[in-house]
């Protein structure tokens, strides 16, 4: 499976935070399944770490080696997808996101409601 990480669960992954399901840890730790980290996500995580509103001193390069996971571009044709979702979520980030998982055919790992309202599959 192509696992897509949300901010959130990047940090949490990183962390060792209790509040990464089961389900979730299951999924990031399985040696089958690939991880990548959208570009949008990338920035995101950066950003927020520069203004220290993060938990973590990693960066991002470090995240990528210590877990085996890929930033990859986002996809130019994306913003279609991203303009036509229903306005459940009002964050552009975390629609720029959903969008790219649906473009590439990728599964989220979210723990945000308001993502998971949408048609994406996730865990």
């Amino acid at each position: 499976m192509r696992l897509l990480i949300d901010t959130q669960i990047l940090v949490w992954l990183v962390i060792g935070d209790k509040r990464l399901r089961p389900i979730q840890q299951k999924a990031l730790f399985d040696p089958g399944n690939q991880l990548f980290v959208s570009a949008a996500i990338a920035f995101e995580y950066c950003d927020l770490q520069t203004r220290k509103r993060l938990p973590v001193d990693e960066s991002l390069t470090e995240i990528e080696s210590r877990f085996g996971m890929s930033v990859i571009d986002y996809p130019a044709d994306a913003w279609r997808a991203a303009i036509d979702l229903p306005k459940i979520h009002r964050d552009p980030v975390d629609r720029m996101l959903i969008a790219h998982a649906l473009t590439e055919g990728m599964t989220l790992v979210t723990a945000d409601a308001n993502i998971r309202r949408y048609p994406v599959p996730f865990v």
